[in-house]
């Protein structure tokens, strides 16, 4: 009885084993070193590697539509581990955002440092520009996390959670 209930252990062991390690997602492989860009043109062919999450597919314009919160890879600009560096995300609020939220509160973070947030109370072309500090940007690359205060809700106008248009995202070295 003994072998027979230390048999089953080994086995019920071997298949949790077997199942939690096909159940983990394998990692999505990031861009290698020289392959990765310090500025991102959304509708760049080679982009969608650096556009990590809530970038939503180009639709035959420059430019993708975001969910409420997005992220990007950015290999930091030279210098930019000793001077830091501007982070530009060039973005259009549409009037259909505006009607329908109000104002936004775009906030970013880069490599875990909280970045200033801006507002936006008018349909219109900005730049969303911050200074990033240095110590965030000694590496091969840096994460750079966005969200928006609101967002419109997925089936409101369409399918997708739509908050703000994107025609570029960058770390630009600071002089």
């Amino acid at each position: 009885m003994r072998r027979l209930t230390l048999a089953l252990t080994m086995v019920l062991a071997i298949a949790l084993t077997i199942a939690t390690a096909s159940c983990k997602r394998a990692p999505r492989p990031a861009p290698a070193g020289p392959d990765l860009a310090s500025v991102v043109q959304v509708d760049d062919p080679h982009a969608g590697t650096q556009l990590v999450s809530g970038f939503y597919s180009l639709e035959g314009n420059p430019w993708r539509w975001t969910a409420g919160r997005f992220s990007a890879e950015l290999k930091p600009p030279p210098g930019a581990g000793e001077n830091g560096a501007k982070l530009e995300l060039k973005l259009n609020i549409p009037d259909v955002v505006i009607k329908n939220l109000g104002t936004i509160t775009l906030s970013a973070s880069a490599g875990g440092a909280r970045l200033t947030p801006q507002k936006f109370t008018e349909t219109g072309n900005y730049v969303y520009a911050v200074d990033v500090p240095a110590e965030f940007l000694r590496g091969d690359s840096v994460t750079i996390d966005f969200s928006t205060d609101k967002a419109i809700p997925a089936g409101k106008i369409e399918q997708r959670e739509l908050a703000v248009i994107v025609t570029s995202v960058g770390l630009v070295a600071k002089p």
